[in-house]
């Protein structure tokens, strides 16, 4: 349900900013366009949520994050993002919790303006995920609690470094000067298959250009 809520969210960002946007002049009830465009600058940053579908785990899992992006040319960012996400499963005999907390580069390319404020982007990276998988086994003399964690078949904590790759594609809409509005479609595939624990999430975001 948390998927499908932001998974909304994040088409009706879609679609609510493919609309132009308009301000009521005070002295009528004529209509004007707003221009928000304004001067490439350098530096944005910001604060993301997500609903990631995780591979291995029973529910979809709730993330956030923070980012920030550097405009090498005004078609082009580069970007380090910080996410965290957390879940659990359990049964009488067992439970097991595992976390993630990735550090990630990204490259972005925008593409020209398909309405005053509104562009389309892609993008591709790389990121380091710190999963932490704790394992509680209550009786021991019973099956593991899913065999997608076969690995952690005995009471443990452990901590593991993975290598990723991202791959996704969003758009960008100016709402002022210094703000702008991000919805996001983010593959995040982990190289090491002992554990399947690829990801899609469906972000939207908030920026502050400086």
């Amino acid at each position: 349900m948390l998927n499908a809520s932001l998974r909304g969210i994040a088409c009706a960002c879609l679609l609510g900013f493919a609309g132009p946007a308009w301000s009521q002049i005070s002295s009528g009830t004529d209509y004007k366009r707003i221009d928000i465009m304004r001067e490439p600058t350098n530096w944005a940053f910001g604060v993301n949520l997500a609903a990631a579908d995780v591979n291995s785990l029973d529910n979809n899992v709730f993330s956030f994050g923070i980012f920030g992006d550097y405009f090498t040319t005004p078609n082009f960012s580069l970007g380090l993002t910080l996410d965290y996400w957390n879940d659990s499963m359990s049964d009488r005999d067992r439970s097991v919790e595992v976390d993630d907390l990735a550090l990630g580069s990204h490259g972005r390319f925008f593409f020209p303006d398909m309405t005053q404020g509104l562009r389309p982007f892609v993008l591709a990276g790389l990121a380091v995920h710190r999963f932490q998988v704790d394992v509680v086994n209550r009786n021991p003399n019973v099956e593991p609690l899913t065999d997608r964690f076969d690995e952690y078949d005995r009471n443990t904590e452990d901590v593991e470094g993975e290598l990723g790759a991202d791959f996704g594609a969003g758009i960008m809409y100016r709402v002022q000067t210094s703000m702008d509005m991000l919805a996001e479609v983010r593959y995040r595939r982990i190289l090491d298959r002992t554990v399947d624990l690829d990801q899609m999430n469906y972000s939207v975001a908030l920026s502050y250009v400086m």
